[in-house]
């Protein structure tokens, strides 16, 4: 088990506050307080690089030199919230903050297995979307489009972080299955 990665994927699993947020503080507020939280990070963002203020095991690699995974999944989880309803937000957030978190701890706990990662991303998150009573068709093949979404890497030379892509695919791709079917 990667320890680091454990303790890197529990500030992941910090997005899921988001639910019982919403549903106390409503939609408008909701739309608020995230977008201060992303302000926030903005600023928490700009002195991590001047000051170096983060414990180094919380970045990648590749997000010390770069913005932070944090930045991406407040941007994804603002954008949703203020363009989708609830259930379509709850589905994004799902997958992007609890499928893709026991996604990671799974791909560097078991030697970069990305099948077994990609089996715990979907198993993960249909799980708790059915906890909340919001299994349905779109549900499932909106999780399935999160699993996907994470698996790409890049679309030539353009990295695609996954914090960004999965809860926006999964939201909006539920969302279109909702309207469609």
């Amino acid at each position: 088990m990667d320890y680091k990665e454990l303790l890197r994927k529990s500030i992941h699993f910090l997005g899921l506050s988001y639910i019982p947020a919403y549903d106390i503080m409503g939609r408008k507020n909701m739309i608020i307080a995230v977008g201060a939280i992303v302000i926030f990070a903005i600023f928490i963002e700009i002195l991590r690089h001047r000051y170096d203020i983060l414990p180094e095991f919380l970045l990648r690699s590749y997000e010390r030199k770069s913005i932070g995974a944090y930045i991406y999944f407040g941007i994804a989880t603002f954008v949703i919230t203020v363009l989708l309803p609830r259930t379509s937000c709850f589905i994004g957030i799902i997958v992007g903050s609890l499928g893709d978190g026991i996604s990671g701890i799974l791909k560097h706990s078991f030697g970069q297995n990305k099948h077994l990662a990609s089996l715990g991303m979907l198993t993960s998150s249909i799980f708790a979307i059915y906890l909340l009573n919001l299994l349905s068709i779109p549900a499932f093949l909106a999780v399935v489009a999160g699993v996907i979404a994470e698996r790409v890497e890049r679309i030539g030379r353009l990295y695609i972080n996954d914090n960004l892509s999965v809860p926006i695919v999964s939201a909006f791709v539920y969302q279109l299955l909702e309207t469609v079917l």
